[in-house]
């Protein structure tokens, strides 16, 4: 993981402990984001091909296991 240096004004100075937890929360929203999406694309690749009912059932699946592979990645 890479550090990044954020200079706060300093109105948020003093609320320095709150602004680095939203920041935290920020940065972890957008690797789970990130990592979702990069799932869909993949798991996504022959949509094309499929029909509606085809999509359906396909996106009950991708929903059913995509909370077991977050938490293996200790996402959740």
């Amino acid at each position: 993981m890479t550090d990044v240096e954020i200079k706060l004004p300093k109105i948020l100075e003093k609320n320095k402990s709150e602004v680095e937890k939203r920041i935290g929360e920020l940065v972890s929203f957008e690797a789970k984001r990130r990592s979702l999406l990069e799932f869909i694309d993949e798991t996504m690749k022959g949509a094309a091909q499929l029909d509606d009912e085809e999509l359906v059932r396909f996106g009950k699946k991708i929903k059913k296991g995509r909370f077991d592979n977050l938490k293996k990645q200790r996402l959740l």
